[in-house]
């Protein structure tokens, strides 16, 4: 059985669950050729409209094992930069489902989708400033790029300190409004997110994210692609009913945010 296993729940949409033995979804060179494999298949297969990105019970990746890795971590941060890469491509929206504590390069992994459905009790870290090890350059980019409040970022990556999924609702991009209580239905949730965002051009949407996210974009190799003009958001992305429902009251949301935000601040401070 190998890393990783794709299945389609929904018309179009596919589930890529990794798994290893040990539960922590290390990013071995096995598993990085898994990911980037899978990740191929499922860019190229016609009709796709979405990617969820979870795994099996325990984390939802940990990164690299420095202990057990055989490759330097120049070489590793490389090939995971390829995965990256294929999900800033994807011609569909993407949603990582963390299900599980997301450390080090996963949670850059986690960082690269669309949006991220989290259960409250994943943590999320970067602990390589207390391990002395240095960190490639896409993973400060995505967090520039995902993470709104620049203490929260100083916070995981120069402080190493750990945050679990029920701190972070609002303080980071697409974290879900409140954190999942139950674990098992992560994965479920975001499908259902996915379901309720339609795509009329796979290209144009990669396109838009690229102008989007433009720094992790080129932390990847990636030559960013500006959109054609005139091109309005309704020509690249339709919200469905559902969805505009459900983020209907933007100024309560961000208040929330913003309160959320000065808790976990005063708690690390």
């Amino acid at each position: 059985m190998g890393f990783c296993t794709v299945q389609s729940p929904i018309d179009g949409i596919f589930v890529l669950t990794m798994a290893s033995s040990d539960g922590h979804q290390y990013l071995t060179d096995d598993a990085i050729g898994d990911l980037i494999a899978s990740l191929t298949a499922v860019r190229d297969t016609p009709g796709l409209r979405g990617l969820v990105t979870t795994s099996r019970l325990g984390s939802f990746c940990d990164g690299v094992d420095h202990d057990a890795a055989g490759q330097p971590d120049e070489q590793v941060a490389a090939r995971v930069g390829e995965v990256v890469r294929l999900l800033l491509e994807m011609p569909a929206p993407t949603a990582a489902a963390v299900n599980g504590d997301a450390t080090s390069l996963g949670l850059a992994l986690a960082l690269a989708h669309d949006h991220c459905v989290v259960w409250e009790g994943a943590a999320v870290a970067l602990p390589e400033a207390r391990r002395r090890r240095p960190l490639p350059g896409y993973v400060a980019a995505l967090l520039r790029d995902k993470v709104a409040y620049a203490r929260l970022r100083k916070l995981l990556m120069l402080r190493a300190e750990a945050c679990t999924g029920k701190e972070l609702v609002g303080t980071w991009y697409s974290a879900n409004d409140p954190a999942t209580a139950d674990r098992e239905a992560v994965a479920a949730e975001a499908c259902e997110l996915l379901e309720g965002i339609e795509v009329g051009s796979g290209k144009n949407y990669a396109t838009a994210r690229q102008a989007m996210w433009p720094e992790s974009c080129a932390a990847v190799g990636m030559e960013i692609t500006r959109p054609r003009r005139p091109s309005s958001p309704e020509q690249i992305l339709h919200i469905s009913e559902k969805e505009k429902e459900k983020h209907g009251a933007s100024d309560q949301y961000q208040n929330k945010q913003t309160k959320i935000m000065k808790k976990i601040m005063y708690k690390t401070s």
